[in-house]
């Protein structure tokens, strides 16, 4: 016959195994000396390749963080008090001086007399799920910032689109490309990858919009770093409306047309040369616009941007953080 023994009467072996794989550490502190004995993954938790000699209450809150410490041990002595569970979460700091975070639990027991001897119970580290629920955080917010951003781009957007458009077509087709502009920016901005927003990785998002433009734009890269993510949302649209109104009236708007980007980095700020050559003269159509508007506009207090129309091309200088 099967032995269906209940699980609360678990083997030692089974106890061991589950202390070792789950590297949970356990302890017993006598209440009458303070001093607490505890199985090595405890002490491999505070930071220590060998265990000390000795472990005691004093030496567990010198671990732990200075303004968590006043915490820590009122609600040891409501545990104690009461005969309820003591249980917390804290940030310590480890024998290798590392800021960690442990989530600790333990109860206690009463002698003959009714009077608690002694706590025993565990400690497990929660620095991994401490760090992913800060990075949440972050993430979180930054999407909500993110976003009231782009709303605030998006109705400015609209706005002034519709102001300037003659028919619906029109308007559509505008904003249908500058919402693009933002879409495109955004999806740099969630990527893992840092360097999506250096100035050439908008640009090459921007440009990818237009494969058959490949060969009549060059980028020359001399310094970059990459923007933050309303500056770089900011630069996409600069960069959309400078190739879209190349497309319509500038030098892409002919078959001998081109158009030269340099970017260079010079005491921390970015500066960015956009010239057209060969194309249609220009006329003065082409300043004055919603498009010229966002241009100016589009980067904020985060840098400045010098729109020319020269007849023998478009020329803007953005400067960056300067």
């Amino acid at each position: 016959m099967t032995d269906l023994r209940p699980f609360d009467n678990l083997s030692a072996d089974h106890l061991r195994l589950i202390l070792n794989t789950a590297h949970i550490g356990i302890w017993e502190l006598d209440l009458a000396s303070g001093r607490a004995i505890r199985n090595f993954h405890h002490d491999q938790i505070f930071g220590y390749d060998q265990s000390p000699v000795e472990w005691t209450y004093e030496r567990f809150l010198d671990h732990v963080v200075p303004d968590e410490r006043e915490r820590i041990a009122q609600l040891q002595q409501e545990a104690i008090a009461s005969g309820t569970e003591w249980a917390f979460d804290c940030a310590i700091v480890t024998a290798a001086g590392e800021k960690r975070w442990i989530s600790a639990a333990g109860r206690p027991l009463l002698g003959d007399d009714g009077e608690p001897y002694k706590l025993i119970g565990h400690v497990i580290d929660i620095t991994d799920t401490k760090q992913r629920e800060s990075r949440l955080r972050l993430l979180t917010d930054e999407l909500n910032h993110r976003v009231r951003n782009m709303l605030s781009i998006i109705k400015s957007i609209v706005r002034l689109s519709s102001r300037k458009a003659g028919d619906i077509a029109t308007f559509a087709n505008a904003l249908e490309g500058r919402v693009g502009a933002l879409a495109r920016s955004h999806k740099l901005l969630v990527s893992d990858d840092s360097a999506a927003l250096c100035p050439s990785e908008i640009l090459e998002a921007e440009l990818a919009a237009f494969p058959e433009l490949e060969d009549r734009i060059s980028v020359d890269i001399i310094g970059e770093h990459s923007l933050s993510g309303t500056t770089g949302q900011g630069l996409a649209l600069v960069f959309h409306e400078l190739i879209t109104n190349a497309l319509k009236y500038g030098a892409l708007s002919n078959d001998a047309g081109r158009v030269t980007v340099r970017i260079d980095q010079q005491k921390g700020a970015l500066q960015i040369e956009w010239r057209e050559i060969d194309g249609p003269p220009v006329e003065n159509r082409n300043a004055g616009g919603f498009g010229s508007l966002l241009i100016s506009d589009a980067l904020g207090t985060m840098g400045r941007v010098d729109m020319r129309y020269p007849r023998t091309g478009v020329e803007c200088d953005i400067v960056i953080g300067a």
